[in-house]
Formats: C-alpha cells, sequence, structure tokens
C-alpha cells in the first residue's frame, strides 16, 4: 500500500511533463450518443471556448497499473486557478497516506507514512518546459489552451488553426515549443478525446492524455474522467483518473506548509521514493 501511495502522487506529478515527451493516441469518446459528420464548413472554434473559474474541488478515484499489476484507491483534487493544485491519495478510511502540492512554481510531494518529503522547483519534471499550474489544470480537466497563454478564449482564437481529420476536430497552436508538437482532439460532438503531443525525438519516451464522460460545467466542457499513459524506468505505467461530485468556485485554502518533523529528501531520491523504499 505504501508502494501504491507513493507511486500514485509520482505519476500525477509527472504529467507535468506530457508537453515534453508525449505520444499521439485518439481514443473514441464515450459520450457520443449519435453519430455527427464533421466537416470543416460546420466546425465553430467557439463550441471550444473555456470560460473562467475560480477554485475547483472533487472527490474521486485513482488507478494505477504497472505492467499486469492495477491497483486503486480514493482521492481527493483541490485547485485554485492559475495558483496552486492539491492532491490527496487516501487508500484506507479516507485516511491520507499521501499528497502532491504544486504551488505556483514549486512542488511538494508528502510521504506522510515514512515522514519525508520532497520540494523542489516544478521545473525538475518539466526538463525546462514551461508548463504552468494553469496549464497543468486543464490537463487534469480536458481544457485546450496555448503554452504561455493560458486556455482557448475567444481572444486567443486566431492562434489556433482547425482541421478535420478522420471525423474528428483537431486544434493546434500556431505557435509551437521546439522540440515537439502538441495538439487538442474533438470528437463531433465537441467533446474532448486527447491530448497529443509528439516530439521530435523519436527515442522520446511516450505519454499520452485521454479523457471520457464529458460534462457541461461553470468552466465549460471539462472531462469526468482521464487516462495517463508512460514509462518509467523502462515500465510501462497508466494512470485514471475519475472525478466525483465536481464543485466549482467554493472558498478553501490549500496547505502547502512543510511538515514539521519531516525529513527531507533531494529532488534526486524521487525514483527512490517511486520504489517506496
Amino acid at each position: 500500500m505504501t508502494r501504491f501511495s507513493l507511486n500514485v502522487v509520482l505519476l500525477l506529478s509527472l504529467t507535468m511533463v506530457a508537453l515534453a515527451s508525449c505520444s499521439k493516441k485518439v481514443v473514441q469518446n464515450a459520450d457520443d450518443n449519435a453519430p455527427v459528420t464533421v466537416t470543416s464548413e460546420t466546425v465553430d472554434v467557439a463550441a471550444y471556448y473555456q470560460a473562467d473559474w475560480r477554485t475547483f474541488k472533487s472527490g474521486g478515484n485513482v488507478e494505477i497499473g504497472s505492467g499486469s499489476k492495477s491497483l486503486s484507491s480514493s482521492m481527493q483534487m483541490r485547485m485554485i486557478r492559475n495558483k496552486s493544485i492539491y492532491v490527496s491519495v487516501r487508500p484506507v478510511l479516507g485516511i491520507e497516506a499521501a499528497k502532491m502540492v504544486i504551488n505556483g512554481d514549486s512542488i511538494l510531494l508528502v510521504d506522510k507514512l515514512h515522514k519525508r518529503y520532497v520540494l523542489e522547483k516544478a521545473s525538475l519534471l518539466t526538463n525546462g518546459i514551461p508548463v504552468s499550474v494553469g496549464a497543468l489544470q486543464d490537463i487534469f480537466l480536458g481544457r485546450a489552451f496555448e503554452l504561455g497563454k493560458g486556455s482557448l478564449t475567444q481572444e486567443l482564437k486566431d492562434d489556433f488553426t482547425v482541421n478535420v481529420l478522420d471525423n474528428r476536430v483537431v486544434l493546434t497552436p500556431k505557435n509551437q515549443f521546439k522540440g515537439f508538437d502538441y495538439n487538442f482532439v474533438y470528437d463531433g460532438h465537441n467533446n474532448i478525446v486527447s491530448l497529443n503531443v509528439i516530439p521530435s525525438n523519436a527515442g522520446a519516451s511516450t505519454y499520452s492524455v485521454t479523457y471520457r464522460n464529458v460534462q457541461g460545467s461553470v468552466a465549460g466542457k471539462v472531462a469526468g474522467s482521464a487516462s495517463v499513459s508512460t514509462k518509467l524506468n523502462g515500465s510501462a505505467m497508466k494512470l485514471d483518473l475519475e472525478y466525483k461530485d465536481m464543485q466549482w468556485n467554493e472558498s478553501f485554502t490549500i496547505d502547502t506548509n512543510i511538515p514539521k518533523n519531516y525529513k527531507r529528501m533531494e529532488g534526486k531520491d524521487i525514483m527512490q521514493l517511486l520504489g517506496g523504499k
């Protein structure tokens, strides 16, 4: 259970490298109720605009798989727009065993079972890619964005190209980051299907984010579940997030304090934590 709790938190944090090393993957959205034919003439970019929000809170489940092994746990997530992300893993009786807090440009990983933590610059996990807290929040929720500028809105509509491929709508930021290309794929119902990042380096490790159960909210359409696939130390790992009871714009705070009497581990020790040692 200890190793699982830590692996979940670390794999969640590795979502931050999605824009540096992802593979292209498109999955049919489970919310399709009827077939829709998409053409370039019928595409309305306004259908993909994102609304603003202040806070997000949700319970849910997280499942992590490695090879033939799979474990699941309850979780809690809280986010303050463009500021902080908190993910709590609670495998037994709702008791927090591990947590991740991203606040500004720092990331805090806490192992409560062994009373230790890692506090580093978020860039440790992004290979220098400018993934802001806001962009990471959009990744978690399945919202289109442009690196360095924010979520897709009417003001940014001219920054995206729109293409129709295999009855899918592909939104691609015109300004791509050196070393990779990224885009967002939608089905005929304007539901996001996947975030695709295609690295220019053929040897880059694979990473993909796919979405399901898209639903309307005060923040626009968001995904009710997200699936992340990646490789860690050469081993394939998969992380599934399912949100339950989403709540928006409530007032709360996120504790970003470092626990007292916990042992600090260096960024290079993250793989030690990953092994649950």
